[in-house]
């Protein structure tokens, strides 16, 4: 299968042909998820963050784990529940440079490319799911966040990103991630202080149906853009320095939103 294409803005993901040829991809005749772990040992992992006790306690028994290797970097692996796919990761682990940062030596991180909970034993009205979602989500973000720290630190990666498509994925994931951008990172935050009441469902929507309105009455939309998370602590305090907080208060300072009514 030929590479998918990704669009990043502020990363670019290089391609180390030595790194890629040592790579440890097999445990006998088994591939290893991400070089690093057999089927049975990234089922322990998902045991060991609470997601598979999470998943039992709403329903969810017997579950199966599926894994996929789509090219040597790029794989993932669905949690289903009968036919149904309940939970679903894509991940990448590959060098990327960040661009703000070119004196930084290309650093090895776990793309989230694609995550999704589905909560299909639960019944819900059309007005109650977010943008995007066919059934209310899990409610095990947590559990999630967990697990990807720690397989940052299994894969022995500096850190993770990942491209929140929605403005509540960015929400969720903002318990532990920022956006590289500081002004990207200002944008999410003025749209917290500014719109908190309405709540993340209906912002999420007010973006999407273009509801949304800077001081000047523009149209505002949400537009994916990379947020960092780094267990290694160097590397955090580079990337999310005074400069950074700096330049994010004073982004917010000329931000002002408001949320017209469907």
């Amino acid at each position: 299968m030929s590479e998918k294409r990704f669009d990043f803005q502020d990363l670019e993901e290089i391609h180390f042909a030595d790194e890629l040829t040592a790579a440890k991809h097999f445990s006998g005749s088994e591939p290893l998820f991400l070089s690093t772990l057999t089927e049975a040992e990234l089922w322990q992992a998902l045991e060991q963050a609470h997601i598979i006790e999470e998943l039992k306690a709403r329903g969810y028994h017997p579950l199966k784990l599926k894994t996929e290797f789509l090219t040597e970097r790029d794989h993932r692996f669905y949690i289903l529940f009968g036919d149904e796919k309940i939970l679903h990761m894509r991940l990448r682990l590959s060098y990327f440079k960040l661009h703000r940062h070119p004196m930084m030596p290309a650093t090895k991180m776990l793309f989230i490319d694609w995550l999704q909970s589905r909560h299909v034993l639960a019944q819900a009205r059309e007005r109650a799911l977010f943008p995007g979602q066919d059934v209310p989500g899990l409610g095990i973000f947590n559990r999630i966040d967990h697990f990807l720290r720690n397989l940052v630190v299994t894969t022995r990666a500096y850190g993770g990103f990942n491209i929140p498509e929605y403005f509540h994925d960015a929400l969720l994931f903002h318990r532990a991630f920022r956006f590289y951008d500081p002004a990207r990172e200002a944008f999410f935050r003025a749209l917290l202080r500014d719109l908190r009441e309405f709540g993340a469902r209906e912002i999420s929507r007010a973006l999407s149906d273009g509801r949304v309105r800077d001081k000047h009455g523009a149209v505002m939309e949400w537009h994916g853009a990379e947020m960092l998370i780094f267990t290694h602590k160097p590397y955090a305090e580079i990337i999310f320095d005074n400069r950074y907080h700096r330049a994010v208060e004073k982004a917010m300072h000329a931000l002002k939103f408001t949320l017209a009514k469907a």
